[in-house]
């Protein structure tokens, strides 16, 4: 109570005025009240509680006659009166020479007494000179003060500068412009270069308000106003994107009002625990494969791509290249196609045959052909034209000619992405493909995917082009595709199938069928493009799932596949599809793998002779190659006796140099009498250090792989991929692939051995308990468990290999998951011989082979069923 009767009299009264206004406010928004107008009604609230506090402070002073020099202006969101519930307020002091002497104290009390009144200030004192120097050198201040308005003070101060202002920004609108895009670009960069980002800050991600905002500093410079109504009646904004752009702008205001509501504070990133609270609070009821919060991220993202096309061809108008490069572009351009002009950078349609070529939908993919086929830009002016007829054109089936156009577009690579971009815009894919105006804005609610399902898929598509120009083995592979059109349309369509409740691939691969039939595809093709879609998953499963040093693995993958032609489509699809879900997914690691699974199914079809089994001879050349080493090292008896006795997955794990000298390690230790063996080195094919723990223990023991991870995980460590093997009768050979946060690269030597000490000391004490499971969460985005939508599952497969129950945990990623999760193998008496752990950002897909004390599977029913419980348990 002390520290509130402290305050001046206007801050007491002021703060309780501001307190009372945002409960109004929330109630006004609760009550479904427009975005704008909530907004508006917190703009007369600041406005009512500035003029207060500036009247306090003028009253101090209202006898200097330097008051009558002074002009209080709002700027930035304040000024454009859109402001959010714990929204800044953006001031300027106006001032002339002559009252600079009375504008520092009166801006003091003014600044001091609204901080204290809870509203946070943005303050600068200029002249008029000054505030426009400052506008013409820094974007970020031209553009803020485009929305200026007068609060108090001097109309005359306030009329000159705003004059000045105007009549400045479009005697230098070129620059200007190019500095507002230029700068609009850097902060997309920042928040979010796609409008489909699954997090997104309303203000700033591409196509959030920032981009109306855009519009209207374009719109200062180039005609003096702001207000879009007014560049509508100047010509200067197409009256369609004026109509999208109030909607989107009401949508977006409506959740950012709700996000401040809800968090009590400036804070504009729509995260996913905020979009599960908007989804329930506004109503959104869910369908069938689709989740409420799925549903309000369509409407936003619909929203958010209105307004990226609206803004970005507003801005493309304003950003026209100059007449004089228009000139020579025609001069040394040719006629390549019946209206169609090709220059030196750009293709377009002469304007005398483009309202009637605008509006042939087979016209429009035959210019977007040539312009895919020689490399060119299709001019502002054409693809406006495309744009506005195409808007008007009702949606129909597509002729013979629209289908033959589409199928050539799809041919090649080139510009391909960005022109189905465009495509998509005009919502011409689906047309062809009609199941795709369901994914458009169909985010899928996990962190393993960045982009919605529309965006995924083209990106799919310009991942695959991109491998045109790569000098790598993919590359070479997707060069040497011949129907690359096929693979291309299989990317555009392999995920249509999510939002149903039946799995996606089985739903894509009708879709497959219905699009085959549309596009007119023989049956070979049609047949091909069915099986794309429905097993576009199984390299990802099957290379990062599965033992590929097991010949049973390879065999059935081959069996799966048929043929060299099949393969390849499959491998670069699995790729492509990776690399499109987002940064950093297809790692070395995963690439590696889908090229072992490549190869050793290559070397299938091209000889017969099956890698890994009994009869490969590329076993018998690797022992040789081993065995020269050895002798080369004068290695004794014992390290022959190990390399014969070692199964057929471990001797080609390691490169022969590599697998000659950890027999010498590991002989020596064991002559020693050491109990446990760790040895360490780096694998550059993972990128990880790949540690090797080697221990004697009866056959089908069981607790070495937990206390092992155990030891990993309570030191910190990331396990990437585990394998667990036995050498002769008692000789577990277990590897673990780690990753050190403290080292991205190789660690030092004091950390391995650290690292190897603390594994062996686990080992060598199995009396003693196990070190504490850690709990923490460690999604990477702090949102904890109240997004993770998606069920933990556990399924046990006996089908697929003879020797081993298969088991795959799906699951949320936490510290020491997979330390728990072995331990509670151990606990339920399950022997582990392999173990890969395929991590997708928040999630884990782990797959370990395991067995009985006997060696034998596990078939009995309610066996697996106590299995599957121990395991779903270490997940809580």
């Amino acid at each position: 109570m002390a520290a509130s009767t402290s305050l001046r009299p206007v801050v007491i009264r002021c703060r309780q005025r501001l307190r009372e206004g945002r409960a109004k406010a929330q109630v006004q928004h609760e009550s479904g009240s427009q975005g704008i107008l909530v907004s508006a009604r917190l703009a007369d609230l600041y406005d009512d509680i500035v003029l207060d506090v500036w009247s306090d402070a003028i009253e101090q002073c209202e006898d200097d006659r330097g008051v009558s020099g002074l002009a209080l202006v709002a700027h930035g969101g304040f000024g454009r009166r859109d402001l959010a519930p714990y929204s800044d307020a953006d001031l300027m002091l106006l001032t002339t020479r002559g009252s600079e002497h009375l504008a520092n104290s009166v801006a003091a009390n003014l600044t001091r007494d609204l901080v204290d009144a809870g509203i946070v200030v943005g303050f600068s004192i200029r002249l008029i000179s000054e505030a426009c120097m400052l506008a013409w050198q820094d974007p970020v201040v031209f553009t803020s003060l485009t929305e200026s308005r007068l609060l108090s003070g001097s109309l005359q101060v306030y009329s000159k500068y705003f004059n000045a202002l105007r009549q400045g920004a479009m005697r230098r609108q070129k620059r200007l412009i190019h500095d507002c895009v230029a700068a609009r670009r850097e902060e997309r960069r920042k928040w979010g270069e796609t409008n489909y980002l699954l997090r997104p800050n309303v203000k700033r991600s591409r196509g959030g308000l920032r981009d109306i905002q855009l519009i209207r500093w374009i719109g200062f410079a180039r005609y003096g106003e702001t207000d879009l109504e007014k560049l509508v009646k100047l010509g200067g904004l197409p009256e369609e994107d004026y109509r999208v752009l109030r909607k989107a702008a009401e949508f977006m205001l409506r959740v950012r009002n709700e996000i401040h509501f809800r968090e009590k504070k400036s804070q504009d990133v729509l995260d996913r625990p905020m979009q599960m609270e908007i989804a329930s609070a506004w109503n959104y009821p869910g369908e069938e494969g689709k989740l409420p919060v799925e549903q309000f991220m369509q409407d936003y993202f619909e929203n958010t791509r209105a307004v990226r096309y609206a803004s970005g061809f507003f801005a493309d108008d304003a950003l026209a290249r100059p007449l004089v490069y228009h000139l020579l572009e025609k001069v040394f351009s040719r006629t390549i196609s019946e209206n169609i002009r090709l220059g030196p950078t750009h293709i377009w349609v002469p304007n005398a045959q483009l309202e009637k070529f605008a509006a042939s939908l087979p016209d429009v993919l035959r210019l977007m052909f040539l312009a895919n086929q020689h490399g060119r830009r299709i001019t502002h002016q054409t693809w406006q034209a495309i744009r506005l007829a195409m808007q008007e054109r009702p949606a129909s089936v597509p002729d013979p000619n629209s289908i033959g156009a589409f199928l050539s577009l799809l041919s090649r690579p080139g510009r391909l992405a960005e022109l189905l971009r465009r495509l998509h815009e005009l919502k011409i894919i689906e047309q062809f493909i009609p199941a795709f105006e369901r994914t458009r804005g169909l985010l899928q609610f996990n962190a393993y995917h960045k982009f919605t399902v529309d965006v995924h898929c083209i990106r799919s598509v310009e991942a695959a082009t991109d491998l045109q120009d790569q000098p790598t083995a993919m590359g070479r592979r997707y060069r040497r595709l011949k129907d690359k059109g096929l693979l291309h349309l299989a990317l555009l369509i392999h995920d249509v199938g999510k939002g149903y409740e039946e799995d996606h691939c089985i739903v894509g691969a009708r879709i497959a069928l219905e699009t085959a039939e549309r596009l007119g595809l023989d049956r070979a093709s049609t047949e091909t493009l069915h099986w794309l879609v429905l097993k576009h998953l199984l390299v990802n499963v099957i290379a990062f799932r599965h033992d590929l040093s097991d010949p049973q693995i390879v065999l059935s993958f081959a069996a799966e596949v048929g043929s060299i032609r099949r393969l390849e489509l499959l491998i670069v699809h699995a790729v492509a599809d990776l690399q499109a879900v987002g940064p950093d997914v297809l790692t070395d690691w995963k690439l590696n793998l889908i090229e072992e699974l490549y190869i050793r199914t290559r070397r299938y079809f091209d000889t017969g002779n099956l890698p890994g089994s009994e009869d490969d001879p590329e076993i018998d050349l690797i022992r040789a190659d081993v065995q020269k080493r050895l002798n080369a090292n004068g290695a004794p008896q014992s390290c022959f006796d190990l390399l014969e006795t070692m199964p057929l997955s471990l001797v080609t794990r390691s490169e022969p140099e590599q697998l000659a000298q950890q027999l010498c390690d590991v002989a020596e230790k064991l002559n020693s009498n050491s109990e446990s063996i760790c040895l360490a080195c780096f694998d550059p094919v993972f990128s990880a250090m790949r540690y090797t723990v080697v221990r004697r223990e009866p056959q089908q023991s069981v607790g070495t792989f937990a206390r092992a991870t155990g030891a990993f995980t309570t030191a910190g460590l990331s396990i990437l991929r585990a394998q667990v093997e036995t050498v002769g009768d008692d000789l577990a050979w277990d590897d673990f692939w780690v990753a050190d946060p403290l080292y991205p690269e190789c660690p030092p030597s004091h950390r391995i051995e650290q690292l190897q000490s603390r594994v062996c000391k686990l080992l060598d004490a199995p009396e003693k308990p196990l070190p504490a499971h850690p709990r923490k969460w460690s999604t990477q985005n702090g949102e904890g468990d109240q997004v993770n939508v998606l069920p933990t599952k556990v399924t046990f497969d006996n089908d697929t290999v003879d020797r081993f129950t298969i088991v795959s945990l799906f699951a949320y990623d936490e510290v020491g998951l997979l330390y728990r999760v072995a331990a509670a193998f151990a606990e339920m008496d399950v022997v582990l011989h392999f173990a890969k752990i395929d991590t997708h950002l928040d999630q884990v897909a782990d797959v370990f082979y395991v067995s009985d004390r006997m060696g034998d599977k596990i078939l009995d029913p309610d066996r697996m069923s106590q299995i599957e419980n121990a395991l779903l348990g270490t997940t809580h």
